[in-house]
């Protein structure tokens, strides 16, 4: 391989949209407007505040607005999806960053089978030990463990 080569193979990967920056962004635009009593007009401000952040230059800008507009979307099959796993408890006794990890690992699991499920679980801790508290880590791995059988049976038995 010749050095030019090499040259254009890592700026192809340093110009690569960021994922986790993304999901980071789409969790605190969901925060928002989870806060603000779930209107949906406010997502295109929200969604705009979180592209200009300074720290996330190089997110993936398209999948951030494709997370917030699809959860937001499907957020109640996702919320019956979560309430289904954590039985016995209410989703209104789930903190909101929780439940809007949640939301957004569910709706990657149900909406995009090309991410493997084990990368999903693992960004969805990823958030959970950067906004949330050790205890909440172990509630969203058995609740997306419990999630990922169900929609990805198949994936999980390969």
């Amino acid at each position: 391989m010749s050095e030019n080569t090499l040259n254009e193979s890592s700026n192809k990967k340093k110009r690569s949209p960021n994922r986790h920056l993304a999901r980071e962004s789409a969790l605190e635009a969901l925060y928002a407007w989870h806060n603000g009593g779930n209107d949906a007009a406010m997502l295109p401000a929200i969604v705009a505040d979180r592209l200009v952040e300074e720290e996330r230059a190089g997110q993936d800008e398209e999948y951030l607005r494709e997370m917030v507009y699809g959860v937001v979307e499907h957020v109640e099959s996702i919320d019956a999806m979560i309430g289904k796993a954590v039985r016995g408890r209410s989703l209104r006794s789930v903190a909101h960053v929780e439940i809007n990890v949640l939301r957004l690992a569910a709706w990657e699991l149900q909406y995009h089978l090309e991410i493997p499920y084990r990368v999903i679980i693992n960004e969805a801790l990823e958030l959970t030990r950067d906004y949330a508290d050790e205890p909440s880590r172990g509630f969203i791995n058995g609740v997306l463990d419990k999630i990922a059988h169900e929609l990805r049976e198949g994936e999980l038995k390969a």
